[in-house]
């Protein structure tokens, strides 16, 4: 997990403070899981709309470029995009 600033309206932080208080469940973990779940929604609109980036990320070109002489099975490449969204 990483951490982030933003910024948010007053009487939207007091609705989840009272939320708080009745259900036990911190400010932080609603809001973080309220955007958890608007990122998944967006990502299904994404796939459905089949839209990609119009250019590839720098790092996405430096993957495979590591070579070992070990006979030890290295696995650099693989779910490269897991490697990045690591927080």
């Amino acid at each position: 997990m990483k951490r982030y600033q933003v910024y948010l309206d007053p009487s939207s932080v007091s609705v989840l403070d009272e939320f708080e208080k009745y259900s036990s469940i911190p400010r932080s973990k609603l809001i973080r899981e309220s955007i958890d779940r608007l990122a998944q929604n967006l990502s299904k609109i994404f796939a459905e709309k089949d839209i990609v980036p119009d250019k590839e990320l720098f790092l996405d070109s430096l993957v495979g470029l590591i070579t070992t002489n070990s006979l030890k099975e290295t696995n650099f490449a693989s779910e490269k995009d897991q490697k990045y969204l690591i927080d």
